[in-house]
Order: structure tokens, then C-alpha cells, then sequence
């Protein structure tokens, strides 16, 4: 009888705790773009948050956890999204790394785990928060210094030259008369 209490026990004990794990993504997390931009990432229950070293923006979505799913989308005034109810879908984790696949560009996102955290948010004092959160942001990006590792193909922008573009459609359009 004893053994099936401490049994009994042991399943409630483990059975509850598998119902508080969070989802492997919630954290605060970085990366190095392959053009050597600097990405710092906040994922939590309820949102999404990421500043990026070419802008001077703090990029936050609304976050809803489904299973391995995380669901982005837009808090109304707050930054657009070109999808709305974009999914990252986790592909792969380890301890200190965590893959997720969007399923609108299919694009994969690998995040690195940070070793700092960043102050909650202060909606009483946005302005204030949000410019102490850039300052800190940027002198981490600085220290990171990440590397472009582009070849020299990748690095050259096609450019379309508009008004050559519109001289061939002028003589098409004069021929085929």
C-alpha cells in the first residue's frame, strides 16, 4: 500500500511539472547576420522582441505559444509585421542553441542563448526604457563586432537601370505596330 502511494505521488508530482514547461524559445537570445549585423532577441509568453544594429527601432510582437509553435503577430499601434500570424516553428534546440523555421519565408533563425537579460518593460516610462534599452543594445553590438562573411558576389547589388528598362519597352511597343 505504501508503494502505491509514494507512486501515486511521484506520477502527480512529474505529470505537473510537464504541464508548467515553458517552450524552448522563451529567453533572451543574439546572433551575427551573415552581412554582419548584430540581433538581440526577447521571447517570452506574451511577446516577441528584437533590435537589430541597423535601426535605431525596437521591434515587439505580440507572441502566442501552441505546442513547439511560436505565433506572431501585431499589437494594434505597434509595429507592423508583413505577415500577420506569422509561425516560427522550432526545428532544432541544444543548450545553448535554438532553430526555428518561419512557415511564411521559410527562412531558418538560429538564436544564440545571451548572457544578459534585458529590464522589463516600463510602459509608465516607454520613452525612458525604450532609450536605455537602445543604449545598452548598442554598446553590446559594438563589443560583438560581427564579421561580414559574404563573398564578393553576394556583396553585389544587381541594379536595374529604370530608364533603359522603359527605352526597350518604348521600341517593343513601337515595332509591334
Amino acid at each position: 500500500m505504501k508503494y502505491l502511494k509514494v507512486l501515486f505521488i511521484l506520477c502527480l508530482v512529474f505529470g505537473c511539472q510537464e504541464a508548467n514547461k515553458k517552450h524552448v524559445a522563451v529567453g533572451t537570445w543574439n546572433k551575427c547576420n551573415i552581412e554582419g549585423s548584430y540581433v538581440e532577441y526577447k521571447i517570452t509568453d506574451n511577446y516577441f522582441m528584437f533590435l537589430k544594429t541597423k535601426s535605431d527601432e525596437i521591434f515587439i510582437f505580440r507572441n502566442k505559444i501552441v505546442d513547439d509553435k511560436l505565433i506572431l503577430s501585431e499589437f494594434k499601434n505597434g509595429t507592423k509585421i508583413i505577415t500577420n500570424n506569422d509561425t516560427l516553428i522550432t526545428v532544432r534546440k541544444s543548450k545553448n542553441k535554438v532553430v526555428l523555421k518561419s512557415t511564411y519565408n521559410l527562412d531558418f533563425v538560429e538564436l544564440n542563448n545571451a548572457e544578459f537579460d534585458f529590464d522589463r518593460i516600463d510602459s509608465a516610462h516607454l520613452e525612458l526604457w525604450k532609450n536605455k534599452a537602445l543604449s545598452e543594445f548598442k554598446k553590446r553590438a559594438e563589443s560583438i563586432k560581427c564579421r561580414d562573411l559574404r563573398t564578393e558576389e553576394e556583396k553585389t547589388i544587381q541594379t536595374l537601370y529604370l530608364d533603359e528598362f522603359l527605352e526597350e519597352e518604348i521600341e517593343i511597343d513601337l515595332i509591334e505596330e
